[in-house]
């Protein structure tokens, strides 16, 4: 005989019945994402929320000084509603800058006042010619710091020896050095991957490159 199941019950192959409740209970409902500061709206059902939250990274130089990651933070919140709200604030990436001056830092990204995550410092802001350090984080259950970007390097090779600070999402962007040519997009929240030499900025040029944007990411459950 198969399992049965109804509203009410569960009857099992010897026939015994489980009569508890057998509604849907504790699952996942949706994934919401923020690339841009906004507000959450939980959707109907919710009793809790699980958020992820990366700030901007740093921003970088030429000569391969590049930008330190955000940190992350991670938290579970109780005891909600369908149509709970909280603000949302995503930082952006910090600015980039010529060689050896002190690049943007990123900016911090928050789920109301619940958890934070700092950005990444950008090149050359706490000694010259080194590498942006990551970003910290508060308030979370998990609280992490972002890695630190490559310091200065001035050897024309062909290999990708400048690379931003990684996040929890992933690697940065990196730099390859003969040419000044991007190596990946890099994951959110990473640094700016330092330039070959200190020559035009930009995405075709060989000087820094902008830290990348943060990102705030809820996972809603019954």
């Amino acid at each position: 005989m198969a399992v049965r199941l109804s509203g009410t019950s569960i009857t099992f192959n010897d026939n015994s019945v489980q009569t508890s409740d057998t509604s849907d209970s504790g699952g996942l409902i949706n994934v919401t994402s923020f690339t841009a500061s906004g507000t959450y709206t939980a959707p109907t059902g919710t009793t809790r929320v699980f958020v992820k939250c990366t700030g901007g990274g740093g921003g970088s130089a030429g000569y391969l000084e590049s930008g330190g990651a955000s940190g992350y933070t991670e938290k579970m919140i109780t005891g909600l509603h369908g149509g709970w709200t909280s603000a949302v604030t995503v930082g952006g990436g910090g600015g980039l800058v010529g060689y050896y001056a002190a690049a943007g830092v990123g900016g911090t990204s928050s789920f109301g006042g619940y958890c934070s995550a700092t950005g990444g410092t950008g090149a050359n802001n706490h000694w010259s010619h080194t590498g942006g350090h990551g970003g910290g984080a508060t308030g979370g259950d998990l609280n992490i710091s972002g890695g630190s970007g490559s310091g200065h390097a001035n050897h024309y090779q062909h290999s990708a020896t400048g690379s931003g600070g990684g996040s929890y999402w992933g690697g940065a962007p990196a730099r390859r050095h003969y040419g000044g040519e991007f190596i990946g997009p890099g994951a959110p929240g990473t640094g700016g991957a330092g330039g070959p030499t200190n020559g035009g900025h930009g995405p075709t040029g060989h000087g820094g490159q902008a830290g990348v944007g943060g990102i705030v990411v809820v996972y809603a459950f019954r």
